[in-house]
């Protein structure tokens, strides 16, 4: 799927108007979340400057996004995630930098695992806890944790590594809305009559946040 480039999310890190082409491809799901492999290696890394030359590339195999080899284009690779090109060795992890996606260099070791927000937590036969997070995996863990923690996911063994729990003193990024990208610590919460705000300690001041937006990192 295509959109014109004056359409594109604002997080994208891509000029809305002029540029070489009226349309960009979209990723095939998670379309505010992150961009497409074509995007990353035609427009941001410039590995390859045709659609062509990065199909080849990668019905060749050379690129994972956090471990696992993909060959689609439009796969999305969305915030934290990381993508590794085989043929150069080297590592990217998609971060927010000023309210716009940006890859960050990392080092092999860095490039073996992520943190993902826990959405949701379900109870299984046999007592069983689902870990649900918001990238769409599920793991089953023994481990204590609350929906809005976050967990640290090896990609090697596939399996949750750390629990890092939303609690006073955790070190956040902002996810969402008009401080995304911007990191601090939690410094209390506010009940509300439904649920909660997140008071947090950024670098201009206190705010309050919604969970939601909220991911630890720390």
């Amino acid at each position: 799927m295509h959109i014109k480039r004056s359409e594109t999310p604002k997080t994208w890190p891509i000029p809305r108007k002029g540029g070489t082409s009226k349309y960009i491809l979209v990723s095939s799901h998670a379309q505010k979340k992150g961009i497409s492999i074509l995007f990353i290696m035609r427009d941001l890394l410039k590995i390859a400057s045709t659609r062509k030359e990065i199909k080849r590339i990668l019905l060749g195999g050379e690129i994972r996004v956090n471990g696992k080899v993909r060959k689609d284009e439009s796969f999305p690779v969305q915030v934290f995630d990381v993508i590794s090109f085989g043929a150069s060795g080297k590592n990217y992890k998609l971060e927010i930098v000023n309210a716009k996606f940006k890859l960050r260099e990392v080092s092999a070791a860095e490039s073996g695992k992520k943190i993902v927000k826990i959405r949701g937590k379900r109870l299984l036969e046999g007592k069983k806890v689902q870990m649900n997070l918001e990238d769409g995996q599920n793991f089953l863990v023994k481990d204590k944790f609350s929906v809005g923690d976050s967990a640290v996911v090896g990609f090697k063994d596939n399996k949750v590594e750390k629990i890092l729990a939303l609690k006073e003193g955790a070190s956040i990024e902002v996810i969402g809305g008009k401080h995304i990208g911007e990191k601090g610590k939690v410094v209390g919460f506010k009940k509300l009559a439904k649920g909660k705000m997140i008071l947090t300690k950024l670098k201009h001041g206190e705010v309050e946040l919604p969970p939601h937006v909220v991911m630890v990192i720390e």
